[in-house]
């Protein structure tokens, strides 16, 4: 009995010491898994901020593109906004917007932008553009006479520690599709905050839209129209609205034919504009002289990143 005894009491005893260390083991396993996950709850500040939770850091940089798919209207042609969006710590820093690809699918590819305090300046064909304060960037993109598919697009810091972000456009061929006028990206947050610095100016809160009138093949080659007042008197430093297919535009309003599958494309730009709701409208002047409206929302800046 005493033997036994004693065989029991040293195997309690190695148990516990061997359990000791598997309990040290778990609190530090528990410690590790401790912090938000971020696939749960983005909008943790420790998430925002790109660090430690256990669903992984947020991005950095991403690119995106609206409408994404589109439809070509016209000769083919693209007509798209690329938004930037960074961590506010970039601000002031050079991006630069390319696609290779889109190039080599048309025959032109130009970009535009408003930051430098004209309307609608041409950059060619690629864009280098400044972060605003929160961090983010906009510019249209339009090809002509272009080949359908799917195209990349990269967005590259142009500085340590040399960021890139990358999405895929798809332009899908000319279509007929259901009527109506639809305005992109919306709402849209307003980008551009500073007038100069070490890279440039990044913009003075301009808008960039792009809007698709969309109507019944029967009114192929008819004239359509766009305008709305409360969106171009938003804008204190001006406004400019373009027009697709080889149409005609200006401060208040422009006008094109429609492709021959009943579609149009039109493009607005705005500087210094106030956020909020504008009723957009678009008149077909042919048959029933059907008409088209849509609110198209302007959001202040913001850090989205």
């Amino acid at each position: 009995m005493n033997v036994r005894h004693s065989r029991l009491a040293r195997l309690v005893a190695l148990t516990v010491v061997v359990s000791m260390p598997l309990l040290g083991m778990a609190g530090v396993a528990s410690a590790k898994a401790a912090g938000p996950n971020c696939k749960l709850h983005p909008n943790r500040a420790a998430c925002k901020a790109g660090g430690g939770g256990t669903g992984g850091s947020g991005p950095n940089i991403i690119v995106t593109i609206a409408p994404n798919p589109l439809i070509e209207t016209g000769t083919s042609q693209v007509h798209a906004i690329v938004q930037v969006e960074a961590l506010p710590a970039f601000a002031g820093d050079p991006v630069f917007i390319y696609s290779q690809q889109l190039n080599n699918s048309c025959t032109s590819v130009q970009y535009y932008s408003s930051a430098s305090g004209t309307i609608g300046a041409d950059l060619g064909t690629s864009a280098t553009v400044i972060l605003d304060d929160d961090g983010n960037a906009t510019v249209l993109v339009q090809g002509d006479n272009c080949a359908p598919g799917s195209s990349v697009f990269e967005a590259d810091l142009v500085k340590a520690p040399y960021y890139t972000a990358t999405t895929i456009l798809v332009a899908n061929p000319p279509v007929p599709t259901a009527a109506g006028l639809t305005g992109y990206p919306n709402p849209e947050v307003e980008t551009g905050d500073t007038n100069g610095g070490p890279n440039g100016p990044s913009g003075n809160s301009d808008v960039y839209a792009v809007f698709y009138v969309e109507d019944n093949p029967v009114y192929a080659e008819s004239e359509v129209e766009i305008s709305s007042a409360q969106l171009q008197n938003r804008c204190g430093l001006g406004a400019e609205w373009y027009a697709g297919n080889g149409g005609s535009g200006g401060p208040t309003g422009a006008s094109t034919t429609l492709d021959d599958d009943g579609n149009a494309v039109f493009v607005f730009m705005g500087a210094s504009c106030a956020a909020g709701d504008s009723t957009v409208i678009a008149d077909v002047n042919a048959g029933t002289h059907d008409t088209f409206t849509t609110i198209y929302t302007i959001s202040p800046p913001v850090p989205t990143v």
